[in-house]
């Protein structure tokens, strides 16, 4: 797997865990973020890298700053490193 690949699959795993935590469909937070569930299907399965704005709105549809994502990221990555 090359780095972009582990960047959007860290960061897709990450917001998945927040959706997930929060109770969320896909497609109820699609709707939140004013996405459609396919694209936000795409990110979490790393097949789409999502823009700055599209991270804003999600973050804004889980009630989170956007650092919270990144953070979450960080820790997907971290679990990856960790099973090497």
């Amino acid at each position: 797997m090359n780095k972009r690949t582990e960047i959007r699959s860290d960061l897709g795993k990450a917001i998945r865990e927040l959706r997930e935590a929060r109770g969320l469909t896909l497609d109820a937070l699609a709707a939140k973020a004013g996405m459609h569930t396919t694209y936000l299907s795409r990110i979490e399965r790393a097949h789409s890298s999502p823009t700055w704005e599209k991270i804003s709105a999600l973050a804004e549809a889980l009630d989170l700053p956007v650092s919270a994502i990144a953070t979450a990221a960080e820790a997907q990555a971290a679990k990856r490193k960790r099973a090497r």
